[in-house]
């Protein structure tokens, strides 16, 4: 299978974090609640919905692969001068929460059984996370390559 490429569009997200809250009164089971909220399930189904689109007539991907996630993050207002270039003063790169690793485990998650069978398949995986530019749009570069 050859190299796959698709750009999701939207505000990449984070995976939210697994809290215990207590156990079940009819199960006795721990129960859990995800932190991650309506936004991380938006990311989500965006993500599914494209890397599904992209994958039209393809089977999943199997076997180690190398998947590359370039997170295009928006620009605060404030960096940009009043003709909409980025300031002299702005930073070059947001070091701002969320951190690239969650960002690409949120969207990880939301391709497995879509593009790949499981993301434990990724053994290789190059991470960024940037400012979009002036015009651009925010979401997701994703670059998935098999190494077999």
């Amino acid at each position: 299978m050859k190299t796959l490429e698709f750009f999701v569009p939207g505000l990449p997200c984070p995976g939210g974090s697994k809290r215990f809250v207590g156990f079940g009164k009819k199960t006795g089971r721990a129960v859990l609640i995800d932190d991650a909220g309506e936004r991380n399930k938006n990311w989500r189904t965006s993500v599914a919905q494209v890397g599904s689109q992209a994958m039209t007539g393809l089977p999943l991907f199997s076997g180690p692969l190398n998947a590359s996630m370039e997170m295009v993050m928006p620009r605060p207002k404030g960096h940009l001068n009043s003709k909409g270039l980025v300031k002299t003063s702005a930073p070059i790169a947001p070091t701002t929460k969320p951190d690239v690793l969650k960002l690409a485990r949120s969207t990880e998650d939301a391709l497995t059984g879509v593009v790949w069978v499981d993301d434990a398949q990724t053994v290789e995986l190059t991470l960024k996370k940037r400012f979009a530019a002036p015009g651009e749009g925010t979401g997701a570069r994703i670059k998935i390559t098999p190494l077999s």
